[in-house]
């Protein structure tokens, strides 16, 4: 491993079995917040989730004598950190903040469910050996988490001006919503809608490079969060800013987040909703994209411009969308209906930026 990155500001915390010796190049931070005197990970659950983000390549690995190759982590190059929150008897809310918290001032660049670690662009690897080494196979949540957040630290370290919307959106919009074979990603014995699967499974190949991004700044949630009808007070709790949601409303007419996937809620007495997108071009100049649409059943979808055409990189597009609601609601059920958008670059079709699309009528 490469050494230590200089902007690394944290500790290895001492602790029962566990002191600064069981710290090196590839672990570089540990430390604990709960009743427990110790870092050290005793169920194997920090470790396991740890490897799975940022674990080195092991060559010869098995799982029981199947699946025989090289094992490794999503980002086998990233420096490690460990901020242990949990133990036997739970998790309190408070030493969760302050090991984010305290992450943040550490130098960390990638926060996971059940890790941290700072990113490292230099290459890493172990020497080949003979050995084979049996691995536990586990799934669930804190399984997906590490996979994700490790390969955000790879577009990371490939784009590092880029900001945590834009990594997002590039693994929202280039995910695949079909299988190896090209069929549909199933749910039990259906295919699967837009809330079993969100976007899709992440391609960490074609999110490195995504061609276009929809980025937010920090400003534009604190606008979301007014448009969702937070008061002054709970927005200061959350972004310790002062803000003013009538003169921020005032300034963004019809604001819409600018966010990779579009969510519609039609109420009762609404047929008729409009948002805006934006698009930044981090491909080549000179790109031509063609709008493809997929309209959720019920709804008319009306694109405008359908073409965008970048002349430069990291040059920004907008385009609008017209949502005209065909169906009228009953009082019996709640409707819902799902559809996609997607860009698709005029020179090399396999450059698609693919928005999923929801749309809901509701009573109240």
């Amino acid at each position: 491993m490469p050494p230590v990155p200089g902007k690394w500001k944290g500790i290895c915390q001492q602790g029962q079995d566990f002191d600064s010796s069981n710290c090196n190049r590839k672990l570089i931070g540990a430390r604990f917040f709960t009743k427990d005197a110790s870092p050290r990970d005793s169920h194997g659950h920090g470790t396991h989730t740890s490897s799975t983000a940022g674990g080195a390549s092991v060559p010869k690995a098995s799982v029981l004598g199947n699946g025989g190759g090289v094992a490794r982590g999503m980002a086998p190059g990233a420096h490690i950190a460990v901020y242990k929150v949990c133990w036997t008897n739970g998790c309190y809310s408070s030493d969760i903040l302050a090991a984010m918290d305290t992450a943040i001032r550490d130098g960390v660049d990638v926060l996971s469910l059940s890790i941290a670690w700072p990113q490292n662009l230099g290459p890493t690897g172990l020497p080949e050996d003979s050995r084979r080494v049996n691995f536990t196979v586990m799934s669930g949540t804190s399984m997906a988490c590490p996979h994700v957040s490790g390969i955000a630290a790879l577009i990371r370290s490939a784009h590092p001006k880029w900001s945590p919307a834009a990594v997002k959106s590039a693994m929202l919009t280039t995910a695949d919503v079909t299988d190896h074979s090209g069929n549909p990603i199933m749910d039990g014995d259906k295919p699967a809608g837009v809330f079993a699967m969100g976007a899709g499974h992440v391609n960490p190949q074609r999110a490195i490079y995504p061609g276009l991004i929809y980025d937010i700044k920090p400003e534009d949630y604190v606008t979301h969060l007014c448009t969702l009808g937070y008061t002054r007070s709970e927005i200061f709790t959350i972004t310790h800013r002062n803000a003013s949601c009538s003169e921020l409303l005032k300034m963004n007419k019809g604001f819409s987040l600018n966010y990779p996937s579009i969510s519609v809620i039609f109420r009762q007495g609404t047929r008729r909703k409009m948002m805006r997108r934006k698009l930044t071009n981090v491909g080549r100049p000179n790109s031509i994209y063609s709008v493809e649409l997929k309209a959720p059943e019920g709804v008319k979808v009306r694109v405008k411009p359908t073409k965008l055409h970048f002349k430069q990189r990291n040059q920004v597009l907008s385009y609008r969308l017209w949502f005209i609601s065909r169906k009228r609601m009953t009082r019996e059920k709640l409707s819902f209906a799902e559809g996609h958008l997607t860009w698709i670059n005029s020179q090399n079709h396999l450059t698609r930026i693919r928005s999923p699309i929801s749309v809901t009528w509701k009573r109240k």
